[in-house]
């Protein structure tokens, strides 16, 4: 009975410590979602903003977050506390999250083109800030949390679990809130989008909390506390010896790409339907049980489902095979439904657009998800190239990457939609504002889909970073901090050269 208790209480523990762990994900997630299916709407047809200056505002954002993330990750490594590196800063963030959030959505009563052009990319650039102090921490800490390659992947499918359920939310509450039908109906919400800002900026910023009391560090050996002198040739120094590693580079592209492709599909998604089909209101029944959504909230959760449903195959595919493996599979999903798009008119049926998002969100499933598992494993290989843990530092980095990719995302879709034409006024006859965008939002939804997923589904084949190879790598470095020093067979210095692109002899494990 004593045993069962103990035991009952202990998994208790881990499922605690993997609930909040995940709950932090909720801003990225969360955040990620309504930001991306909505915001450029939300520029363009309630602020009045041009296409081309809607996009700017969030890819200027974007990338400021981008070049934060890596300052933030060299800061996180050098913070000290009995709490650990990582924690403290979730606390830092929450407030600022939920303040800077708030401002995305409310002008303050600021007019004029120019001046709310100018108002959003300084709430973007601040946003961005506390967005980039909650989120790199929270990148580098699962490393701390467990050195175990499975239980890593446990973590992330909770946490991709998280993500969807406040992304879901999060929809419901943008549906609630504003029911637009069409563009015309975004100018006369502004008191909605009060409203949206308040309740969705205490909803992603409370998770952070919760991460910070349910979350403990390992606190690393002693030799790794020292606190170099920073410079700017010492900052580019460390993610110029990051980027030597083959795995990185690797990891780096698909995390680049993933987003890229992840923005410019779900930026469109919308937008495609406000200028094709028209937001028509929908009556969905379940038995007794009727309600009415709009069609580009119906679209937004179908491909939500998909992308949902597809986290199970995807667990059970990384943990028989490797946490890589489900690019091949995903991917040519992703392409089928892009090409469905493609073809598609605007006098075409809605359900064959509905069947092109349900691949689409079967295919973007393993986009975020994917690099977000892998990422943690980055550490140990860099530590068996420089000896040094630098979770902060190459999560700042990979972050730098997936932030600038983002804005790239928003920016092109602004720029092409601006080219065509389309503004808040072309916005209100649907037909003409269809002939002019429809061609700018097909690359968007098809061209940039089926190009950079068949790079990431060529970097996959070759990623490297098994189960097995992972198990060695962690031994190995056990055995040399231990002892001082390890002995490494030809094979091991095979893979270990294999995986990091690296001579063996050069590595730190060999020295």
């Amino acid at each position: 009975m004593v045993t069962e208790k103990k035991n009952f209480k202990s998994a208790l523990q881990k499922t605690w410590k993997i609930v909040s762990y995940s709950s932090g994900y909720g801003l990225g997630g969360g955040v990620t979602q309504v930001f991306t299916l909505y915001y450029m709407s939300f520029l363009t047809f309630a602020m009045g903003l041009n296409p081309l200056a809607a996009g700017a505002v969030v890819a200027v954002g974007k990338i400021w977050d981008g070049f934060v993330d890596p300052m933030m990750g060299l800061i996180v490594d050098r913070t000290h506390t009995k709490l650990g590196s990582c924690r403290p800063w979730f606390l830092a963030a929450a407030i600022p999250v939920f303040i800077t959030y708030f401002m995305l959505w409310y002008p303050f009563g600021i007019s004029g083109e120019t001046g709310r052009f100018f108002y959003f990319l300084a709430a973007q650039i601040l946003f961005s800030t506390a967005f980039s102090m909650g989120m790199v921490p929270y990148e580098a800490i699962l490393p701390k949390i467990t050195d175990s390659y499975g239980e890593r992947t446990n973590y992330s499918s909770v946490r991709m679990v998280f993500s969807g359920l406040f992304s879901v939310g999060g929809n419901y509450v943008y549906q609630l809130l504003i029911p637009a039908e069409t563009a015309a109906e975004y100018a006369g919400m502004s008191g909605n989008f009060f409203k949206l800002g308040l309740i969705l900026g205490a909803v992603f910023a409370i998770p952070l909390l919760v991460t910070f009391a349910g979350t403990k560090e390992k606190i690393p050996p002693l030799q790794t506390l020292e606190k170099p002198k920073e410079t700017l040739k010492s900052v580019f120094k460390t993610y110029g010896e990051l980027l030597r590693c083959k795995l990185f580079k690797k990891c780096f592209l698909l995390t680049v790409l993933g987003s890229f492709i992840y923005y410019a599909v779900s930026v469109s998604l919308v937008t495609f339907v406000l200028l094709v089909y028209t937001n028509t209101a929908y009556e969905i029944s379940f038995w007794t049980f009727s309600f009415s959504m709009t069609l580009s909230f119906l679209v937004v959760n179908i491909r939500d489902a998909f992308e949902m449903s597809f986290f199970i195959p995807n667990v059970l595919m990384m943990k028989k095979r490797n946490k890589h493996r489900p690019f091949l599979v995903d991917l040519p999903l992703l392409a089928i439904g892009s090409l469905i798009v493609f073809f598609i008119t605007p006098d075409a049926g809605i359900i064959f657009y509905f069947i092109a998002v349900a691949f689409i969100g079967a295919g973007v499933s393993c986009l975020n998800f994917v690099p977000n598992s892998l990422m943690p494993d980055l550490a140990d290989v860099d530590e068996l190239v420089s000896g040094i843990r630098r979770e902060g530092a190459n999560a700042g980095l990979v972050s730098l990457g997936r932030q600038v990719a983002q804005g790239a995302a928003f920016l092109v879709c602004g720029a092409a939609l601006f080219a065509f034409g389309l503004s808040d006024e072309t916005a209100a006859t649907p037909e003409k504002a269809t002939a002019l965008s429809l061609a700018s939002l097909k690359i968007m939804l098809c061209v940039i889909p089926v190009i950079g997923g068949a790079v990431m589904f060529a970097i996959s084949k070759t990623y490297g970073l098994t189960p097995e190879t992972h198990a060695l790598i962690k031994t190995k470095i056990q055995e040399k901090r231990t002892a001082g020093q390890t002995a490494l067979s030809p094979s091991d210095k095979h893979t270990f050269s294999s995986v990091t692109g690296l001579p063996a002899d050069d590595l730190w494990i060999s020295k």
